[in-house]
């Protein structure tokens, strides 16, 4: 999970003009609007991210509003990404800068997802053979997994969540690097995956951001995708001798995230190539999944040097959809040979639609 509350020290502090109550505090490549005079540079701070849910607990009283959201938000002309406490907030101890307190607060990340997770628990109970043939090491390998490894995300696919510059400002430093720019879609997060279990054994799986999706449970948009685009199938043309291969994508349809793209059906967008020896170049990625009629997120640019100040990139994320006339949500850099990759959020966007 990302780290959603971390111990940071304000890097700056700006005013805003004509207004003596507030100020602006600069956290990395985050700017928060604060209280006047509540933190100086060099203090530490406890600094939230947006898409943060706070706890329901009196010190964040405040928020019930909100249902304790923390979002991106503008005042006196001013975007503000998060927010910031002082170390009070916190149980006495000791607090080292980058330091990870997220879990200590109690914050969770809001996510709005169109189907629900499936739950960790058996479709049915087990059969008095099933039981018997339980008792046997061969079959166990084969079929009895831990409820764990039947829903769990798989272990040897890193999740698709980009880590954003305003965390990284200092990646910005490296000219050398050329990047791949993507459009990033507002939609929700799929892998399907095919892993040799034998030589021509295998075992195929599709899933939502965090689990596993049931087999038997093939309703919902991300088995509608899987099925529109036989990606077993096109998995099973690319694999060759590999272990495993993975795609990774956005599906994004009617009923998902207030249907911007105005789609009449689920669709499927890929992002991720991927093979036991890492992720694919974007553009390779496109040139192999359009042989089978796989679509992929549209790509801005190759060869992109990045800008000098995360404003700038930010700026630059800020743009129009090529899926639909309508914002699009950022934008997402890669450089495969390098194994980097991060993503940039429009806030004009998250002003418009992060509701």
């Amino acid at each position: 999970m990302r780290n959603l509350a971390t111990i940071r020290l304000v890097d700056e502090i700006i005013p805003i003009e004509n207004k003596d109550r507030i100020e602006i505090a600069i956290f990395g490549g985050w700017q928060i609007i604060v209280k006047k005079d509540e933190f100086k540079v060099g203090d530490k701070a406890v600094f939230i991210e947006i898409d943060s849910v706070l706890p329901d607990k009196p010190e964040f009283e405040f928020l019930k509003s909100k249902k304790f959201r923390i979002k991106t938000m503008k005042m006196s002309g001013v975007v503000s990404q998060g927010i910031c406490f002082p170390l009070d907030i916190l149980p006495k101890g000791n607090y080292e800068v980058n330091q990870d307190v997220t879990d200590v607060l109690g914050i969770k990340q809001y996510e709005a997802t169109m189907d629900s997770e499936p739950t960790q628990k058996e479709v049915k109970h087990r059969s008095a053979f099933f039981k018997y043939m339980m008792r046997f090491l061969w079959f166990r390998k084969i079929f009895g997994r831990t409820k764990k490894e039947r829903y769990g995300f798989p272990e040897f696919i890193s999740k698709s969540d980009e880590v954003r510059v305003q965390n990284i400002p200092h990646i910005l430093e490296n000219k050398d690097i050329k990047y791949t720019v993507t459009e990033k879609i507002d939609g929700c997060s799929v892998t399907v995956f095919l892993k040799r279990l034998r030589r021509n054994k295998f075992d195929f799986g599709v899933c939502s951001r965090n689990l596993r999706l049931n087999p038997k449970d093939i309703s919902g948009h991300y088995w509608n995708v899987v099925k529109k685009y036989d990606i077993e199938a096109v998995l099973r043309n690319l694999i060759g001798e590999k272990d495993f291969i993975a795609i990774q994508g956005e599906v994004i349809a009617p009923k998902v995230q207030k249907n911007k793209y105005k789609l009449t059906e689920p669709d499927l967008f890929v992002f991720n190539l991927i093979y036991p020896s890492g992720k694919i170049d974007s553009v390779d990625s496109m040139n192999i999944l359009k042989e089978f009629g796989v679509k992929c997120v549209p790509i801005l640019e190759t060869n992109y040097i990045l800008p000098d100040t995360v404003n700038e990139l930010l700026e630059y994320a800020t743009g129009e959809s090529k899926l639909y006339t309508t914002l699009r949500e950022g934008i997402v850099l890669r450089n495969a040979e390098k194994n980097v990759s991060f993503k940039a959020v429009s806030p004009k966007f998250l002003l418009n639609w992060d509701e």
